[in-house]
């Protein structure tokens, strides 16, 4: 895929690589580790045209690294790659906007850490807990257990 984009605005650029709530939720998956195509398949609950073509568009583009574990048949693992890696941020503020302007009664199934400090933390730029940065080398996305949260009603 082409990344030159036909508009100056640099939001609008931006939003046409990852405006898409599939890739979004590629994001979220893989920020947490790297991820084979029916590992994806399961938790974004895409259909397998649709992360394909994704997929496809993420690793046209930089932002997704696609490497062969198994030879045969051939295998794969997905992987971000720096520029991939960067959307952090991003993500983070999308997170922090959902939570704080967007509110429901689910339990969200991530949570984020902040590696330094070790506790977690709101979503954002600065921890909640010890106000440092959080940064990509300092934040991990991870899994709630929502079980463990589940009220006793035994």
């Amino acid at each position: 895929m082409d990344t030159r984009s036909t508009t100056a605005c640099p939001i609008g650029r931006a939003a046409h690589l990852i405006g898409d709530e599939w890739i979004m939720l590629l994001l979220r998956e893989l920020f947490q580790s790297p991820q084979k195509f029916d590992e994806l398949q399961k938790k974004t609950g895409a259909a397998t045209n649709i992360l394909s073509n994704r997929l496809g568009r993420m690793v046209a583009n930089g932002l997704v690294a696609k490497v062969m574990y198994q030879e045969r048949p051939p295998r794969y693992v997905y992987r971000l790659t720096k520029p991939g890696l960067a959307l952090l941020p991003i993500a983070l503020e999308l997170m922090r906007y959902a939570e704080e302007w967007m509110p429901t009664e689910l339990c969200s199934p991530l949570q984020l850490r902040h590696t330094t400090c070790g506790k977690l933390t709101r979503a954002g730029q600065v921890c909640s807990e010890c106000g440092g940065a959080i940064t990509i080398k300092t934040a991990r996305l991870e899994q709630r257990d929502l079980d463990a949260e589940l009220p006793d009603l035994a």
